[in-house]
């Protein structure tokens, strides 16, 4: 599957914003190496259970669930040193629902 990962520039020094699927996108340095992720969620329960998950399987350095700021959902993690592979699992994951729904 082909994801279309669209940048957005946050700075004038090349922060970008990565968006991966309407569930999940970056931020990436000017040197391109990702800082941040987020992960979104419609629920607070689904992020802090997310959260939660992530932190019991040592997926992550750091994350905390909040009303999303950066994403298009209701609530959102923010995940400091989550792994490629994890994002990029879940990003399919998320376009394969929209696939599934129709929408």
């Amino acid at each position: 599957m082909h994801l279309p990962v669209t940048k957005i520039e946050l700075s004038p020094d090349r922060w970008h914003f990565n968006i991966i699927s309407p569930r999940s996108a970056t931020i990436t340095n000017p040197q391109g190496k990702r800082q941040v992720s987020y992960f979104g969620f419609v629920t607070q329960e689904k992020a802090l259970a997310f959260k939660q998950w992530l932190e019991e399987k040592e997926l992550c350095t750091t994350a905390i669930a909040r009303r999303a700021e950066r994403l298009t959902t209701e609530w959102e993690c923010k995940v400091w040193g989550a792994k490629t592979e994890l994002i990029l699992k879940l990003a399919i994951h998320s376009l394969e629902e929209i696939d599934c729904n129709g929408s």
